[in-house]
Parts: structure tokens; sequence; C-alpha cells
């Protein structure tokens, strides 16, 4: 039988593999707010950003996982709102440019290297 610690190590290593591809998809959505700012591209980026708070923490990444936290309500927290009562996309994307680059740099720094 394995030893569990071993197992959760195995899928940790595995998990932070994918923290390039992890990094090009979510840097993708990013740029791609920030060039053309709509509702469908911030909820295409919010869906990223949820995964990522969800999974980072369960892999033991725990302050990435807050940072992402943070970014998916901010996010969700405009798309709740009525379109008539949410401020201009753009503010949003102003509001988590700071921690979007942040957990963007934090995904490449912690990615092993290749």
């Amino acid at each position: 039988m394995t030893d569990p610690f071993e197992h959760f190590d195995a899928l940790r290593a595995r998990y932070a593999r994918s923290f390039a591809s992890k990094h090009k998809a979510f840097g993708d959505a990013w740029h791609a707010l920030e060039s053309a700012p709509d509702a469908a591209t911030a909820r295409e980026l919010q869906l990223l950003v949820h995964r990522l708070a969800g999974s980072l923490p369960a892999y033991g990444y725990a302050p990435l996982g807050a940072l992402a936290s943070s970014i998916d309500c901010a996010l969700l927290e405009w798309q709740e709102k009525p379109p008539a009562e949410r401020d201009d996309v753009r503010r949003v994307v102003d509001t988590v440019r700071e921690p979007v680059n942040a957990l963007l740099d934090e995904l490449l720094r912690q990615a092993p290297a290749a």
C-alpha cells in the first residue's frame, strides 16, 4: 500500500507541473479582458480564476488560493449585479489588475523548471 503522504506529494507535484499551462490560460483570458473588456470575457476569466480558487488550496497553495478567491469574488460580485447597476467593466478590470498580475507572477514563479 502506498504511503498517503507520498501519494499527496505526487499529486501536488503533478498539479505544480500544470502551473505553466494555468498561467498561459489565465494570462490569455486576462489579456483578452484588458484589450476588449466586456461581460462575456469577464465571465470567462471569472470561471478560470474560480477553478484556481478551489484547486490551489486543495493542493497546498492556500496563499495563492486566497489571491485567486479575491479576484473571483470581485468578478462575481460585478457579474451578479443587474446590468443596469453594474459599473463599467473597465472599472472591475482596474480593480482586479494588481491581484491578477500577482497571481500570474506567482504561478510562473512556482512552476517547476522544465
